[in-house]
């Protein structure tokens, strides 16, 4: 495992552990605020059910299959063309929509935990399975199949483009 997978996955971890805490205690200060500060301009409409209502629209999101199925078209383009401005670009983006979908997942997992502290609701990770596949494929997508990785194949990495740029509008059917 190189360096910089092992620092993104430092950087994962570590958004997923923040967004999971200041998931929780938002929601804890919206319930003491509601419950106690009811009557104070501007604290009486918080919406205590606004964040939960949104975990389901967020996890079931087509967004990151389009943005990965587009990734891969882009990938495949820029393995015709010699641009490391586009190399650069493709892997940033692919390690910052990781690092976002990462935070979704904290925001969920600490709405997860408040509502086990607060109603003992029964937590399902089933419905996140979208998104667990959207994380993988771009930690695949800023690591293993990043293009500067698949620059190394030589001539074979225009074979290899032309697949992917193919293969980019299929993900959305297959995903």
């Amino acid at each position: 495992m190189s360096q910089d997978f092992t620092d993104l996955l430092k950087v994962l971890a570590t958004t997923a552990l923040i967004f999971a805490a200041g998931t929780l205690v938002m929601l804890y200060v919206i319930l003491i605020l509601a419950t106690y500060g009811a009557d104070l301009p501007m604290v009486g409409s918080l919406p205590l059910s606004a964040p939960p209502e949104m975990v389901p629209l967020l996890a079931n999101s087509r967004i990151f299959t389009t943005l990965a199925a587009v990734h891969v078209t882009s990938s495949g383009l820029a393995l015709l063309f010699s641009s490391r401005t586009v190399d650069m670009a493709l892997l940033i983006t692919s390690k910052a929509v990781a690092v976002v979908i990462t935070a979704l997942l904290g925001f969920i997992g600490g709405h997860m935990v408040y509502l086990q502290l607060t109603e003992k609701t029964a937590v399902s990770l089933g419905p996140l399975t979208p998104t667990f596949i959207a994380l993988l494929g771009f930690l695949v997508l800023s690591s293993i199949l990043s293009v500067q990785n698949l620059r190394t194949l030589g001539n074979l990495r225009y074979l290899v483009g032309i697949v992917m740029i193919f293969l980019g509008p299929m993900l959305l059917v297959w995903l």
